[in-house]
Protein backbone atom coordinates (compact mmCIF):
# COMPACT_ATOMS: atom_id res chain seq x y z
CA UNK A 1 0.00 0.00 0.00
CA UNK A 2 1.42 3.36 -1.01
CA UNK A 3 0.00 6.85 -0.77
CA UNK A 4 -0.46 9.46 -3.50
CA UNK A 5 1.49 12.66 -2.84
CA UNK A 6 -1.25 14.78 -4.38
CA UNK A 7 -3.87 13.08 -2.22
CA UNK A 8 -1.98 13.63 1.01
CA UNK A 9 -1.07 17.19 0.12
CA UNK A 10 -4.63 18.37 -0.28
CA UNK A 11 -4.39 20.71 2.68
CA UNK A 12 -1.14 22.24 1.50
CA UNK A 13 -2.89 23.87 -1.45
CA UNK A 14 -3.53 26.74 0.93
CA UNK A 15 0.20 27.46 0.85
CA UNK A 16 -0.13 29.10 -2.53
CA UNK A 17 -2.68 31.46 -1.02
CA UNK A 18 -0.56 32.27 2.02
CA UNK A 19 2.63 32.85 0.07
CA UNK A 20 1.11 34.88 -2.73
CA UNK A 21 -1.07 37.11 -0.57
CA UNK A 22 1.77 38.00 1.77
CA UNK A 23 4.39 38.55 -0.93
CA UNK A 24 2.02 40.67 -2.96
CA UNK A 25 1.12 43.23 -0.30
CA UNK A 26 2.80 46.59 0.05
CA UNK A 27 3.81 45.81 3.60
CA UNK A 28 5.88 43.28 5.28
CA UNK A 29 5.13 42.89 11.03
CA UNK A 30 7.62 45.10 15.03
CA UNK A 31 8.61 44.19 18.32
CA UNK A 32 5.92 46.26 20.04
CA UNK A 33 2.97 44.09 19.01
CA UNK A 34 2.28 40.65 20.46
CA UNK A 35 1.60 38.34 17.53
CA UNK A 36 1.39 34.69 16.51
CA UNK A 37 4.59 32.64 16.34
CA UNK A 38 5.32 29.69 14.07
CA UNK A 39 5.82 27.46 17.15
CA UNK A 40 2.24 28.21 18.18
CA UNK A 41 0.86 26.17 15.28
CA UNK A 42 3.71 23.85 14.27
CA UNK A 43 2.85 20.14 14.44
CA UNK A 44 5.71 18.27 16.09
CA UNK A 45 5.94 14.48 16.15
CA UNK A 46 8.32 12.50 18.39
CA UNK A 47 11.83 12.20 16.98
CA UNK A 48 11.38 8.47 16.47
CA UNK A 49 8.22 9.02 14.44
CA UNK A 50 9.68 11.81 12.34
CA UNK A 51 13.08 10.19 11.77
CA UNK A 52 13.64 9.92 8.02
CA UNK A 53 17.00 8.08 8.18
CA UNK A 54 15.54 4.73 7.27
CA UNK A 55 17.19 1.50 8.35
CA UNK A 56 16.94 -0.78 5.26
CA UNK A 57 16.59 -3.83 7.53
CA UNK A 58 13.46 -2.43 9.19
CA UNK A 59 10.09 -1.16 8.02
CA UNK A 60 8.19 2.09 8.50
CA UNK A 61 4.44 1.75 8.28
CA UNK A 62 2.46 3.10 5.33
CA UNK A 63 0.04 4.95 7.60
CA UNK A 64 2.99 6.10 9.69
CA UNK A 65 4.60 7.60 6.57
CA UNK A 66 1.30 9.18 5.55
CA UNK A 67 1.10 10.91 8.95
CA UNK A 68 4.67 12.18 8.47
CA UNK A 69 3.91 13.62 5.03
CA UNK A 70 0.64 15.25 6.02
CA UNK A 71 2.23 16.76 9.12
CA UNK A 72 5.17 18.15 7.15
CA UNK A 73 2.90 19.52 4.44
CA UNK A 74 0.48 21.19 6.83
CA UNK A 75 3.44 22.73 8.67
CA UNK A 76 4.55 24.09 5.31
CA UNK A 77 1.48 26.23 4.81
CA UNK A 78 0.38 26.94 8.38
CA UNK A 79 3.76 28.12 9.68
CA UNK A 80 4.41 30.04 6.45
CA UNK A 81 1.11 31.85 6.87
CA UNK A 82 1.92 32.73 10.48
CA UNK A 83 5.49 33.83 9.76
CA UNK A 84 4.40 35.91 6.79
CA UNK A 85 1.63 37.53 8.84
CA UNK A 86 4.14 38.31 11.58
CA UNK A 87 6.39 40.07 9.08
CA UNK A 88 3.42 42.16 7.98
CA UNK A 89 2.70 43.18 11.57
CA UNK A 90 6.40 43.90 12.19
CA UNK A 91 6.61 46.42 9.38
CA UNK A 92 3.29 48.02 10.22
CA UNK A 93 4.53 48.68 13.73
CA UNK A 94 7.14 50.98 12.17
CA UNK A 95 4.90 53.13 9.99
CA UNK A 96 1.94 55.44 10.70
CA UNK A 97 -1.48 53.86 10.40
CA UNK A 98 -3.79 55.01 7.61
CA UNK A 99 -6.67 55.55 10.04
CA UNK A 100 -8.06 54.50 13.40
CA UNK A 101 -11.33 52.95 14.50
CA UNK A 102 -11.35 53.50 18.24
CA UNK A 103 -8.19 51.79 19.53
CA UNK A 104 -7.77 49.72 16.34
CA UNK A 105 -5.11 50.73 13.82
CA UNK A 106 -5.99 50.37 10.14
CA UNK A 107 -3.38 50.11 7.37
CA UNK A 108 -4.53 50.45 3.77
CA UNK A 109 -6.05 49.78 1.39
CA UNK A 110 -2.69 49.32 -0.35
CA UNK A 111 -2.51 48.35 -4.00
CA UNK A 112 -0.87 45.00 -4.65
CA UNK A 113 2.78 45.64 -5.42
CA UNK A 114 2.99 42.77 -7.95
CA UNK A 115 0.53 44.46 -10.28
CA UNK A 116 -2.36 42.07 -9.71
CA UNK A 117 -5.91 43.41 -9.55
CA UNK A 118 -5.79 43.27 -5.76
CA UNK A 119 -5.53 45.58 -2.79
CA UNK A 120 -4.92 44.80 0.88
CA UNK A 121 -6.04 46.21 4.22
CA UNK A 122 -4.88 45.17 7.71
CA UNK A 123 -6.65 45.98 10.98
CA UNK A 124 -4.76 45.59 14.29
CA UNK A 125 -6.39 45.90 17.69
CA UNK A 126 -4.12 45.49 20.72
CA UNK A 127 -5.60 44.67 24.11
CA UNK A 128 -4.07 44.05 27.53
CA UNK A 129 -4.10 40.32 26.76
CA UNK A 130 -2.77 40.34 23.22
CA UNK A 131 -3.65 41.21 19.65
CA UNK A 132 -6.61 40.82 17.31
CA UNK A 133 -6.13 41.24 13.58
CA UNK A 134 -8.01 41.17 10.28
CA UNK A 135 -6.76 40.95 6.70
CA UNK A 136 -9.05 42.23 3.92
CA UNK A 137 -8.62 41.85 0.16
CA UNK A 138 -10.33 43.63 -2.73
CA UNK A 139 -9.71 44.89 -6.23
CA UNK A 140 -7.16 47.63 -6.85
CA UNK A 141 -10.03 50.11 -7.04
CA UNK A 142 -11.15 49.44 -3.45
CA UNK A 143 -10.98 52.52 -1.22
CA UNK A 144 -12.18 51.09 2.11
CA UNK A 145 -12.87 47.83 3.94
CA UNK A 146 -16.54 48.12 2.91
CA UNK A 147 -15.43 47.56 -0.70
CA UNK A 148 -13.32 44.54 0.25
CA UNK A 149 -13.82 41.04 1.67
CA UNK A 150 -12.41 39.75 4.94
CA UNK A 151 -9.95 37.01 4.05
CA UNK A 152 -8.48 36.22 7.44
CA UNK A 153 -9.09 37.05 11.10
CA UNK A 154 -7.03 36.06 14.11
CA UNK A 155 -6.23 36.66 17.73
CA UNK A 156 -3.57 35.94 20.33
CA UNK A 157 -3.79 35.81 24.13
CA UNK A 158 -0.51 35.75 26.06
CA UNK A 159 -0.35 34.71 29.70
CA UNK A 160 2.41 33.69 32.10
CA UNK A 161 3.92 30.69 30.35
CA UNK A 162 0.91 30.24 28.04
CA UNK A 163 -0.08 31.32 24.55
CA UNK A 164 -3.44 30.72 22.86
CA UNK A 165 -5.40 31.98 19.90
CA UNK A 166 -5.65 31.20 16.22
CA UNK A 167 -6.98 32.40 12.91
CA UNK A 168 -9.72 31.78 10.33
CA UNK A 169 -9.13 31.67 6.58
CA UNK A 170 -12.07 32.07 4.15
CA UNK A 171 -11.51 30.11 0.94
CA UNK A 172 -14.71 31.50 -0.60
CA UNK A 173 -12.88 34.84 -0.60
CA UNK A 174 -9.86 33.18 -2.19
CA UNK A 175 -12.13 31.90 -4.93
CA UNK A 176 -13.67 35.35 -5.40
CA UNK A 177 -10.27 37.03 -5.80
CA UNK A 178 -8.53 34.37 -7.85
CA UNK A 179 -5.59 36.62 -8.69
CA UNK A 180 -4.23 35.50 -5.32
CA UNK A 181 -3.65 32.03 -6.75
CA UNK A 182 -1.31 33.13 -9.50
CA UNK A 183 -0.46 30.28 -11.87
CA UNK A 184 -2.48 27.83 -9.73
CA UNK A 185 -5.69 29.57 -10.76
CA UNK A 186 -5.79 27.44 -13.92
CA UNK A 187 -5.71 24.18 -11.94
CA UNK A 188 -7.39 24.75 -8.59
CA UNK A 189 -10.65 26.08 -7.22
CA UNK A 190 -11.58 26.43 -3.56
CA UNK A 191 -14.55 26.77 -1.23
CA UNK A 192 -15.40 26.84 2.46
CA UNK A 193 -13.26 27.91 5.40
CA UNK A 194 -10.82 26.66 8.03
CA UNK A 195 -10.54 27.77 11.66
CA UNK A 196 -7.15 27.11 13.30
CA UNK A 197 -7.03 27.31 17.10
CA UNK A 198 -4.14 26.56 19.43
CA UNK A 199 -3.11 26.50 23.07
CA UNK A 200 0.42 25.83 24.29
CA UNK A 201 2.68 26.14 27.30
CA UNK A 202 6.07 27.69 26.73
CA UNK A 203 7.74 25.81 29.60
CA UNK A 204 6.48 22.28 28.77
CA UNK A 205 5.67 20.17 25.71
CA UNK A 206 1.94 20.83 26.02
CA UNK A 207 0.40 21.97 22.73
CA UNK A 208 -3.12 21.49 21.32
CA UNK A 209 -3.90 22.52 17.73
CA UNK A 210 -7.26 22.04 16.02
CA UNK A 211 -8.09 22.82 12.39
CA UNK A 212 -11.84 22.91 11.89
CA UNK A 213 -12.64 22.57 8.18
CA UNK A 214 -16.06 23.93 7.26
CA UNK A 215 -17.39 22.77 3.90
CA UNK A 216 -13.79 23.03 2.68
CA UNK A 217 -13.32 21.87 -0.89
CA UNK A 218 -10.51 21.73 -3.40
CA UNK A 219 -11.09 20.85 -7.05
CA UNK A 220 -8.03 20.00 -9.13
CA UNK A 221 -8.40 20.19 -12.92
CA UNK A 222 -5.24 18.32 -13.84
CA UNK A 223 -3.79 17.84 -17.27
CA UNK A 224 -4.11 14.05 -16.97
CA UNK A 225 -7.01 13.67 -14.52
CA UNK A 226 -9.31 15.62 -12.23
CA UNK A 227 -9.69 15.22 -8.47
CA UNK A 228 -11.98 16.66 -5.83
CA UNK A 229 -11.49 16.69 -2.08
CA UNK A 230 -13.84 17.81 0.67
CA UNK A 231 -13.67 18.12 4.45
CA UNK A 232 -16.19 19.17 7.05
CA UNK A 233 -14.20 17.55 9.82
CA UNK A 234 -11.75 18.41 12.58
CA UNK A 235 -8.03 17.92 12.03
CA UNK A 236 -6.49 17.71 15.51
CA UNK A 237 -3.01 17.49 17.00
CA UNK A 238 -2.73 17.17 20.77
CA UNK A 239 0.51 16.82 22.76
CA UNK A 240 0.63 16.63 26.54
CA UNK A 241 3.22 18.01 28.95
CA UNK A 242 5.28 14.79 28.88
CA UNK A 243 5.34 14.58 25.07
CA UNK A 244 2.66 11.90 24.61
CA UNK A 245 0.27 12.87 21.86
CA UNK A 246 -2.28 12.11 19.17
CA UNK A 247 -3.21 13.11 15.63
CA UNK A 248 -6.44 12.87 13.60
CA UNK A 249 -7.35 13.82 10.04
CA UNK A 250 -10.40 13.06 7.88
CA UNK A 251 -11.53 14.09 4.41
CA UNK A 252 -13.54 12.90 1.43
CA UNK A 253 -11.65 12.25 -1.77
CA UNK A 254 -10.93 10.00 -4.72
CA UNK A 255 -8.56 7.21 -3.71
CA UNK A 256 -8.15 5.37 -7.00
CA UNK A 257 -4.35 5.41 -7.20
CA UNK A 258 -4.00 1.79 -6.05
CA UNK A 259 -6.62 0.37 -8.42
CA UNK A 260 -8.77 -0.61 -5.42
CA UNK A 261 -11.38 2.07 -6.02
CA UNK A 262 -13.17 3.80 -8.88
CA UNK A 263 -13.94 7.49 -9.45
CA UNK A 264 -16.39 7.89 -6.57
CA UNK A 265 -15.41 9.52 -3.28
CA UNK A 266 -14.85 7.82 0.06
CA UNK A 267 -13.85 9.11 3.49
CA UNK A 268 -10.18 8.75 4.40
CA UNK A 269 -9.00 8.99 8.01
CA UNK A 270 -5.51 9.00 9.54
CA UNK A 271 -5.02 8.53 13.27
CA UNK A 272 -1.89 8.25 15.39
CA UNK A 273 -1.15 8.05 19.09
CA UNK A 274 2.19 7.83 20.89
CA UNK A 275 3.56 7.65 24.42
CA UNK A 276 6.25 9.88 25.98
CA UNK A 277 8.98 7.55 24.68
CA UNK A 278 7.70 7.83 21.10
CA UNK A 279 6.19 4.33 20.74
CA UNK A 280 2.64 4.11 19.54
CA UNK A 281 0.15 3.07 16.90
CA UNK A 282 -1.45 4.37 13.72
CA UNK A 283 -4.62 3.60 11.81
CA UNK A 284 -5.70 4.50 8.29
CA UNK A 285 -9.15 3.88 6.83
CA UNK A 286 -10.94 4.45 3.54
CA UNK A 287 -14.65 4.18 4.21
CA UNK A 288 -17.63 4.21 1.87
CA UNK A 289 -20.32 6.71 2.83
CA UNK A 290 -24.07 6.59 2.37
CA UNK A 291 -24.80 6.41 -1.38
CA UNK A 292 -21.08 7.08 -2.04
CA UNK A 293 -18.06 4.92 -2.70
CA UNK A 294 -16.91 2.15 -4.99
CA UNK A 295 -14.14 0.37 -3.11
CA UNK A 296 -13.14 -2.94 -4.69
CA UNK A 297 -13.63 -4.96 -1.49
CA UNK A 298 -15.58 -2.54 0.68
CA UNK A 299 -14.15 -0.52 3.54
CA UNK A 300 -10.37 -0.62 3.98
CA UNK A 301 -8.50 -0.40 7.30
CA UNK A 302 -4.79 -0.64 8.08
CA UNK A 303 -3.59 -0.85 11.70
CA UNK A 304 0.05 -0.47 12.72
CA UNK A 305 2.17 -0.40 15.85
CA UNK A 306 5.68 0.99 16.13
CA UNK A 307 8.35 1.02 18.78
CA UNK A 308 10.22 3.96 20.26
CA UNK A 309 12.59 3.79 17.26
CA UNK A 310 9.67 4.47 14.91
CA UNK A 311 9.79 1.12 13.12
CA UNK A 312 6.92 -1.33 12.73
CA UNK A 313 6.34 -4.07 15.27
CA UNK A 314 2.98 -5.13 13.79
CA UNK A 315 0.61 -4.27 10.96
CA UNK A 316 -2.64 -5.66 9.63
CA UNK A 317 -4.86 -4.85 6.65
CA UNK A 318 -8.56 -5.67 6.28
CA UNK A 319 -8.85 -9.37 5.48
CA UNK A 320 -10.70 -8.73 2.20
CA UNK A 321 -7.67 -6.85 0.81
CA UNK A 322 -5.15 -9.60 1.53
CA UNK A 323 -6.02 -10.94 -1.90
CA UNK A 324 -4.39 -7.77 -3.29
CA UNK A 325 -1.34 -7.82 -0.96
CA UNK A 326 -1.09 -11.34 0.51
CA UNK A 327 2.20 -10.68 2.33
CA UNK A 328 1.11 -7.42 3.92
CA UNK A 329 0.35 -8.51 7.49
CA UNK A 330 3.39 -8.89 9.75
CA UNK A 331 4.49 -8.98 13.36
CA UNK A 332 2.72 -9.88 16.58
CA UNK A 333 -0.21 -7.77 17.82
CA UNK A 334 0.95 -8.48 21.38
CA UNK A 335 3.97 -6.27 20.66
CA UNK A 336 1.71 -3.21 20.38
CA UNK A 337 2.18 -0.28 22.68
CA UNK A 338 -0.65 -0.11 25.23
CA UNK A 339 -2.35 2.82 23.53
CA UNK A 340 -5.92 2.47 22.26
CA UNK A 341 -7.19 4.44 19.28
CA UNK A 342 -10.84 5.50 19.62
Amino acid sequence: MTTSNRTLRTFTLASSVALSLMSGGCFLLGEGTEFLQADDVRLELPESVSDRDLDPTKVHGDVHDAVLRVTADVNGWVTTLVESSARVVELLDRVPESSRDGAARIYGPYEDRDGRDLSWLVRLDETDAGTEFELHVGTRAAKSSEQMARLMTGSLVVGEGTRSGGFSLDFDVVEKYRDMLGSRAELYSYGGAVDVTFERETDSQYKHIDMDFQDFSVDYAGYLDDSSFFSDDLYSYHREQDGAGSFHLALLGEWDQWGWSGPEQEKMTLDAKWDPAGAGRTRGTILEQKDMGDMKHGDLQVDECFGADGYLTWRQISAAYLVEVPDYDLGDPESCAALALD
